[in-house]
Order: C-alpha cells, then structure tokens, then sequence
C-alpha cells in the first residue's frame, strides 16, 4: 500500500512501543501493525495485505508523473537519459522516504530519532527500494526499455514475484529495531 503502511510496520518492531514489544512474525500480525482493523482480516486477506504492504506507492506516483512529464512529444526520439536520471534520482530517494517518514512516526511518538544505522528501519528500506526497482523495470516509459534485452512480460512477471516475496519473507527477517 504505501510507505506509511511499511514505517507502520517498523515502528510495531521497536523494543519500546506496546503492547507487544516484538517484531511481527506471521502475515496476519503484519497487516495488524500496518493498520488493518484487528480480527477483520482472514488469512487470505492478511497476506494480501503483508505483500501490498511493501509497494512504496509514494514514491512510485511520483515517479510515475516524472517520467511522463520527461516523455518526449509524439513520436520524438530521446529522453533516455533524463529517464535514467530520474530512475536513480527515486531509487536513491526511496530509502531516504522511508526513513524520513520512519523518524516522523518515531519523533511523534515522542522517542529518540533513529539516528545510528542498527536503528534504521533496514528492512522496510531494504523491501521498498527492491519494490521500486521491480515497478519501474515494469512501467510503460521505463528506461529499461532501452536495453536490447528488456521484455514487458519477464517485467510483468517480476513485479508480481518481487512484490510477492518481499510481503511474505517480511515476517522471517524483520526483527526487532533497537531504540
């Protein structure tokens, strides 16, 4: 769903927030800690809900808007490299988000600010650069186009896996952030 959906997720980790005080360890207790309505979510829906989790919606709709702004007039040639700017200009942008709005949460929650690395929310920055990568190699006006290899399909079929995988490994390597 978003990135706010993730930073959720972190700040449930964090050894000093009740009630539980643990990482979430299943797909359901994801969901929960995303803000879905406790007991509403069956394990279909959960899990569908732990995989939306990790898509950096933000981020992907701003980028989306910036390559179709940078598309060249109909049928013009070029553009390649400002859709190659703007790509590692968001791939660099997204981890920088999310623990932005991770150390928004945190400073609200009246807590210290993750300053030092081992307090960063690592994987949720981890899983939203890896989802940003695999739904841009699948946009329409992606720069990958322009490699000799590219193929909408195979792109297609990564970001279904990508987006998939990210939601259901969540629970095994998420571990508690420290405070």
């Amino acid at each position: 769903m978003s990135i706010s959906s993730m930073t959720n997720v972190a700040f449930a980790r964090r050894r000093d927030v009740a009630p539980e005080n643990k990482a979430p360890s299943s797909v359901e207790e994801i969901a929960a800690a995303k803000g879905d309505p406790a007991g509403a979510a069956t394990g279909s829906t959960a899990a569908l809900s732990a995989i939306a989790a990790y898509i950096p919606t933000e981020v992907l709709t701003v980028y989306v808007a910036v390559v179709a702004a940078l598309e060249p007039p109909n049928g013009q040639t070029g553009g390649a490299s400002a859709g190659w700017f703007s790509f590692l200009l968001f791939l660099i942008a997204t981890p920088v988000v999310v623990w932005l709005v991770y150390a928004g949460k945190v400073r609200k929650a009246g807590k210290r600010l993750p300053t030092t690395i081992k307090r960063w929310p690592r994987w949720e920055m981890f899983a939203a650069t890896a989802a940003f990568v695999a739904w841009a190699f699948a946009l329409p006006q992606t720069p990958f186009t322009t490699l000799a290899w590219y193929s909408s399909a195979i792109a297609a079929v990564l970001v279904l896996v990508v987006t998939t995988a990210l939601g259901l490994v969540a629970p095994l390597v998420a571990s508690n952030l420290d405070t």
